[in-house]
């Protein structure tokens, strides 16, 4: 008799009632053994940093390949994976039980960094309540630890002014600033708004024209390339180098500066923009008539050196037509 009840005990639905939800383990605290395999609702990844995928992805051993993409010259560059660098805890909302703040990294070398704030629904399931603070703007790196929500929910995180990567030891700028939920979204609450000069890091941009070529006369098209160097904001050089690298046939004309380089490649320094302002230079070429045309890829140096706060933007490409 005692076996039969034992069966049906094992068969039979056991009456909940109908007011009584299933607890979610653990409140809202996610383990990280849990996060690094589990599906994440990663929000949208800033546009003027390193891009990768978004929206639910699948996490295994706390990482997500990202499928190679080329990109044009001058414009972020895509991610190699998706990483989870930490995790930390905290009532962010007021509830009483702490949700799971997740540090992720879109990473190819260095790369975009998010602070994503989760918690679990009635059902245990793992649901986003939003980004936190992303690197944007004059913000280029997050620290991977440190993250803390305080007694009143705002979440604190060290961001500062410039990632290193690799051998780097460019001087960074560190701050400590607090985040809080405001009409469901997060929004600055607390420390500095602005990041200070620093004297070692510049945001210089490099963009380049079509090179369009003329007529044919004495058997050479020719035409000339306007490029353009823009400061937007830290350090300012006093000179910039470009640096090009001309297809086959594609040969210097007319008066340009003084050349240093071989025919791979070959350079010219030349006047900087004022701080904040933008100069133009024009560069003239020709190619003989019958040689396909091609790329021009131009890079840019500070001088004196400086680091470049967005690597990308000191590269361009200008398409010879004609």
């Amino acid at each position: 008799m005692l076996t039969t009840l034992v069966a049906l005990a094992a068969v039979l639905p056991v009456a909940v009632p109908a007011h009584a939800a299933p607890p979610a383990p653990d409140g809202g605290r996610i383990s990280l053994a849990a996060l690094r395999e589990a599906t994440l609702d990663v929000p949208a990844w800033p546009a003027d940093n390193v891009q990768g995928p978004s929206g639910p992805l699948r996490f295994h051993h706390g990482e997500v390949t990202v499928a190679p993409r080329t990109v044009p010259d001058g414009r972020p560059p895509y991610g190699q994976s998706i990483v989870i660098l930490s995790v930390s805890y905290g009532d962010i909302d007021h509830d009483g039980t702490d949700e799971t703040l997740v540090v992720l990294g879109c990473l190819i070398e260095g790369g975009s960094k998010q602070i994503v704030a989760y918690d679990r629904d009635a059902d245990g399931r793992i649901v986003s309540r939003g980004q936190v603070a992303a690197t944007t703007g004059e913000v280029r790196d997050l620290s991977n630890t440190g993250v803390r929500v305080d007694g009143s929910g705002v979440v604190t995180a060290r961001v500062a002014d410039y990632q290193r990567c690799c051998a780097d030891r460019t001087p960074q700028s560190w701050q400590t600033r607090g985040y809080a939920l405001r009409d469901g979204r997060f929004a600055q609450v607390s420390g500095p708004t602005r990041m200070p000069l620093n004297p070692r890091v510049t945001e210089t941009r490099l963009t380049a024209d079509d090179l369009i070529l003329g007529r044919p006369v004495g058997g050479f098209r020719s035409g000339g390339v306007d490029v353009t160097v823009t400061h937007h904001r830290g350090a300012h050089p006093e000179r910039v180098t470009l640096t090009f690298y001309p297809p086959e046939g594609l040969e210097r004309s007319g008066r340009w500066p003084r050349v240093t380089g071989g025919t791979d490649s070959f350079s010219v320094t030349v006047a900087a923009p004022a701080a904040g302002g933008s100069v133009t230079h024009r560069f003239t070429f020709r190619l003989p008539v019958g040689v396909s045309a091609g790329e021009l890829a131009i890079a840019l140096d500070t001088v004196p050196q400086l680091s470049p706060a967005i690597p990308w933007q000191g590269s361009a490409t200008a398409r010879i037509l004609g």
